[in-house]
């Protein structure tokens, strides 16, 4: 019969701490009615939810799109100004 492997000690989960704004930690807390255990539930329900649904390369546009964002957002309202130039 296989030996199942030893399984490492101590939390299962890891904690991870996030910096939110002001006005959408005031939006949440609200909602958690100023429970922070609530707080912390409602914040990892909606962290999970998302995770669900998006692929890697979402995931990864998140690390690496913002830069690339922004300049397809500059190159559009270049090619709009110019359109409305034309016209």
């Amino acid at each position: 019969m296989a030996r199942r492997g030893r399984r490492k000690g101590g939390p299962r989960y890891k904690k991870v701490s996030l910096s939110l704004p002001k006005r959408l930690y005031s939006i949440l807390n609200g909602i958690a009615m100023g429970d922070e255990r609530k707080l912390n539930r409602l914040i990892k329900g909606i962290l999970e939810e998302k995770l669900q649904e998006a692929t890697v390369a979402e995931l990864e546009a998140y690390i690496t799109g913002s830069s690339e964002e922004e300049e397809q957002t500059a190159e559009a309202k270049e090619v709009k100004a110019e359109e409305t130039q034309e016209a």
